[in-house]
């Protein structure tokens, strides 16, 4: 329902609420063009609301007064007008609505000629709407405030024990930096809705008013300039930058010590100083983000795309205290918002990064098994893997065969083309030996010109098979160096595990001595071990 307000501002001495009822000062109220109250910082102030028509409802009516952070209201409503003391510090008060506004029920027999007084004690000047309006009216709308008051920080506690298991198993600080600014952010919602004024052990802290949430923003800034400098990376990419940033950190670690100590806090100036810190530091942050982005930082981009939205809401939200703005309810509510958007795509931004982390790590450990001239596994590795293989053949029963290659006379190939071209060649020996082998099957460089190859599953005579087709691949191959072919062959030893062989070293010995056999058999010739099969498999 529309209301007329007017305005009055005791010049002398406090006046007594009997006497501002009884009319004594009616004709010294100035009407005011919308329906606000604007508190003085310096006094208290009084305001009377008349309403526009009489109210004619079986329901009661609510009056409500918007963005109550710091206000204490007394209303003096009809008909008894007695003194109703609301803030939303007081545990108890509020009529069971939400602390988006301070709620008062009034009677249901209001009058247009009778009009509600409200003093108002010393506050920052910011309007404040005031409105009335039928109370389930007003519960519907208060009952979707409440739903958002949940919703948002559930959302980012929800990121928060994500990322707290992130930080727990790899024990990196940018993580821990990233759950501590989630954290604090959380608390200082909580406390900006008025929620942690409500909640056990957290209305502890509701002596302090506004503080517990000053303290919290302050602990939730530095934590986010230092997730921003790691995740960033602005040691590299913009260290005056960083070093600037690092440096607001202390006066925000003052402001915190301020903000839980009462004494050292009178005032909102505490409140001005941090607003001032963030308007600085926010378009700064921005800047981070791009010059991180510019120098191809992939998480350039997801910090970009997190935090946009959220400093703009932070600029948006210091103009309004700075300036003494109203505070609109899109502005309230989209500043959580776009902090619950900013952990979320943060989250992205730092998963991103663990699988960046992994993949070098996958690249990493690729690297330090596998032989750098020819891409296949080094001697470590491809004893570890027939090392692993063994054990489980042995200890399943199940059949397991080994091949020992070596290319014959590859030492006529260094004398006579030179070591590069002996490059090539060992090179180009892989494709056509890899291509013979199924998934599972392992090939690596034992030295030299020599190879192994361990043949899970395959018992001696499939393994004989094998070696015969990578022989005659490896002959059929011809290599071409500087307008020269070479051709290029191989001697196979076959090795099977049997009872007798306790150790890979044993199978290994035995594939040599099968290698022996070949070579002195004339080269180009696949042998297995004579424990075997005694069998030797001349060139077709």
């Amino acid at each position: 329902m529309p209301l007329a307000v007017g305005r009055f501002v005791p010049d002398g001495p406090a006046i007594a609420p009997a006497e501002i009822i009884a009319g004594a000062y009616a004709n010294t109220f100035v009407p005011q063009p919308y329906a606000v109250i604007t508190p003085l910082r310096d006094r208290d102030i009084w305001y009377r609301l008349n309403l526009a028509e009489d109210w004619n409802d079986d329901r009661p009516a609510l009056l409500s007064i918007a963005d109550p952070q710091g206000l204490e209201v007394t209303v003096y409503a009809p008909p008894g007008y007695a003194a109703v003391t609301y803030g939303i510090y007081d545990t108890q008060a509020n009529n069971g609505f939400t602390r988006h506004a301070l709620a008062f029920v009034l009677s249901r027999k209001l009058k247009s000629n009778t009009p509600i007084y409200l003093h108002v004690g010393p506050e920052r000047a910011i309007p404040r709407r005031v409105e009335l309006n039928h109370i389930t009216e007003a519960r519907i709308v208060d009952l979707a405030h409440g739903r958002l008051d949940v919703l948002f920080p559930a959302i980012q506690l929800a990121t928060l024990l994500v990322m707290l298991c992130f930080f727990l198993v790899m024990r990196e600080r940018m993580y821990g930096y990233f759950v501590g600014h989630v954290l604090f952010l959380v608390l200082y919602e909580l406390y900006a809705f008025g929620i942690g004024y409500e909640l056990p052990l957290f209305d502890l802290l509701a002596p302090l008013q506004a503080r517990p949430a000053w303290l919290a923003a302050s602990l939730a800034a530095i934590l986010l300039f230092l997730f921003s400098s790691v995740f960033l990376d602005l040691a590299q990419f913009a260290p005056r930058l960083n070093r600037f940033l690092g440096a607001l950190c202390w006066p925000l670690g003052a402001l915190a010590i301020c903000a839980a100590i009462p004494k050292f806090s009178p005032g909102w100036w505490v409140e001005d100083a941090l607003a001032l810190i963030l308007l600085v530091a926010a378009p700064l942050l921005a800047v981070a983000g791009v010059l991180a982005w510019q120098h191809g930082s992939r998480r350039g981009g997801f910090y970009l795309c997190a935090w946009i939205p959220g400093l703009t809401f932070v600029i948006v939200r210091v103009l309004q205290l700075l300036l003494h703005w109203p505070l609109p309810v899109w502005l309230e509510f989209g500043l959580p918002a776009a902090f619950t958007f900013a952990s979320i795509v943060l989250s992205f931004g730092l998963a991103d990064h663990t699988l960046a982390m992994r993949h070098e790590r996958d690249f990493a450990h690729r690297l330090a098994e596998r032989d750098a001239l020819t891409g296949a596994l080094n001697r470590r590795a491809i004893l570890a893997r027939l090392r692993a293989t063994f054990l489980h053949a042995r200890d399943s029963d199940e059949p397991l065969s080994l091949l020992f290659l070596d290319l014959d006379h590859f030492k006529c190939v260094n004398d006579s083309h030179g070591h590069r071209a002996g490059d090539q060649c060992l090179r180009a020996v892989i494709a056509p030996i890899a291509s013979e082998l199924r998934q599972g099957d392992a090939l690596g460089r034992y030295g030299g010109e020599e190879f192994l190859v361990v043949l899970p599953g395959a018992a001696a005579a499939n393994a004989e098979v094998v070696a015969e087709r990578i022989r005659q691949r490896l002959q059929e191959m011809r290599m071409q160096v500087s307008d020269t072919h070479i051709a290029l062959t191989a001697s196979i030893g076959v090795a099977a595990l049997d009872a007798r062989m306790q150790t890979p070293e044993d199978l290994i010995e035995c594939a040599d001595a099968a290698l022996y056999r070949a070579k002195s058999g004339g080269r180009n010739l696949v042998s297995t071990h004579p424990g075997i099969t005694g069998a030797l498999i001349p060139e077709h």
